[in-house]
């Protein structure tokens, strides 16, 4: 299963460009204080109609918790610089970038003297090449995205902004108001060094195309599934011609996510607990991953990487009616849409439990970074605070792309009518619990050692390998390069 599964990670190559920081001092204009709306969860009445019929209506006042916004004034800890404010983006579709350049007239209107200047990466061009390059010669934006697994080697060498003064002094925006399992992914040395702007759960997109379904007679995949039903399902659905299959029952892209959501939903971990060993070889780890290798190398019910290779990727082949299932991620919706528009006729779910009834995901975490050579500190953490706390921007951008607000009180903002319909407001069940949101660490280490795993577990897949082999060689590997200073 070696389809396209280029990471963001596969443009990580950050050096050692130190960047000098500057000072915290702000200068420029002085806002006076001003009044604003804080958003907040809280618990208020709402009379609701119980029962209405053509001789009585019944109504009731009920306690119901929802995203509400109180009026604070605000005095202003700090100035801010007025000016250009540059803003380097990665992979932001046009609908996302009407609706940032929307929040940037705001941002104007509301800060005087600024000027925002947004550079949207154009296709093509690797994002992270070009950042490393323009922070190298000194000549980086004020600020720039960041993902997770970014944060901690762009902070060690001097690339990231320590945010932790901001968040001690800012009166709207605490570290306590952020998702508790955000804290690792943006942190370096225990201290946050960037701000994230929204997470997706990986893998959540769990797609069916119900005309098959139809067609055999079966159910379709609901909450409670688990591996058992995935399994069971997907071997019913694929079509055999002589020993060779002619449409498969599911498929997807065997990269670090997957395979991640996996052994944590199995119970086991890539590493142990404080990191300095690799923890592949636990019993859940082999296990989960057996699991799975069997289905494509035993039961045929998913294609091989080649296969794969030839039917031009995964979400292709479910576009085309090859296969029943396709188990991929929240950002496929705009590619099966459009395979709507033409006639497939596809569903959605929750992804399948685990056996021992639990789902894990992976944090896809999209954060802002602040360059410390910019001379707008302070105006750049004021634009990433509003950004990541305005209910209306983002209102908009669930609309074009499903995710999970960074700041907890936003949380509606994902509860749309699209998420229910695909099923995915399952996922708010695992918000408060660390172990089912996760991120697998070691720094700025985890891309060279997804490499050294992903090199011994497509082995599995193939059938060359067990599960458990496969484990004690990526663990020899992965201990030396965890035990290098």
């Amino acid at each position: 299963m070696k389809a396209d599964r280029r990471s963001r990670r596969d443009m990580l190559g950050f050096g050692g460009a130190a960047v000098a920081g500057a000072a915290l001092a702000a200068c420029g204009a002085t806002p006076t204080p001003q009044v604003v709306e804080r958003v907040v969860t809280a618990v208020v009445k709402e009379t609701v109609v119980v029962k209405e019929t053509v001789v009585q209506t019944e109504v009731e006042t009920v306690e119901v918790e929802k995203v509400v916004k109180e009026t604070v004034i605000v005095e202003p800890t700090a100035s801010y610089e007025q000016g250009d404010l540059t803003i380097l983006l990665c992979c932001s579709g046009p609908d996302q970038l009407a609706v940032r350049d929307q929040f940037n007239l705001r941002f104007m209107e509301k800060y005087l003297g600024v000027k925002v200047v947004q550079e949207p990466m154009p296709a093509g061009q690797n994002y992270f090449e070009k950042l490393q390059t323009v922070i190298a010669a000194g000549t980086a934006p004020d600020l720039y995205d960041m993902w997770e697994g970014y944060v901690q080697p762009y902070a060690k060498n001097g690339a990231l902004l320590d945010l932790e003064p901001f968040f001690e002094s800012d009166p709207l925006l605490k570290k306590s108001d952020l998702w508790e399992w955000t804290l690792p992914v943006i942190s370096w040395e225990d201290k946050v060094y960037s701000l994230p702007q929204e997470f997706v759960p990986g893998p959540v997109g769990f797609f069916y195309n119900i005309d098959t379904f139809d067609a055999a007679g079966e159910p379709y995949p609901n909450p409670d599934w688990n591996w058992d039903n995935l399994r069971d399902t997907a071997k019913r659905l694929t079509v055999m011609s002589g020993d060779v299959p002619q449409t498969y029952g599911w498929v997807f892209d065997l990269w670090f996510v997957p395979w991640l959501h996996w052994i944590w939903t199995n119970g086991g971990d890539a590493f142990n607990a404080d990191e300095t060993k690799c923890a592949l070889t636990d019993t859940p780890a082999v296990e989960a991953i057996q699991y799975f290798a069997d289905m494509v190398a035993k039961d045929q019910s998913a294609p091989t990487s080649s296969t794969l290779t030839t039917m031009q990727g995964s979400v292709n082949m479910f576009n085309t009616q090859q296969v029943a299932m396709y188990w991929g991620n929240a950002w496929d919706i705009g590619s099966l849409k459009a395979a709507r528009e033409q006639g497939l006729n596809w569903g959605s779910a929750m992804p399948p439990k685990g056996l021992t009834g639990t789902r894990s995901f992976y944090e896809h975490s999209g954060t802002w970074g602040i360059w410390p050579g910019s001379k707008k500190h302070n105006l750049g953490w004021l634009y990433c605070r509003d950004f990541v706390m305005e209910v209306e921007l983002n209102s908009k951008l669930r609309e074009f792309g499903w995710a999970i607000p960074a700041v907890k009180a936003l949380l509606a903002t994902a509860l749309t009518a699209e998420a229910v319909e695909l099923g995915w407001t399952g996922v708010v069940d695992s918000l408060s619990d660390r172990k089912f949101m996760k991120y697998p660490g070691s720094g700025d280490k985890w891309d060279k050692i997804s490499g050294l795993i992903q090199a011994e577990l497509d082995l599995v897949f193939t059938g060359e390998q067990t599960a458990e082999q496969a484990a004690v060689t990526a663990c020899a590997k992965v201990d030396e390069e965890l035990a290098r200073t």
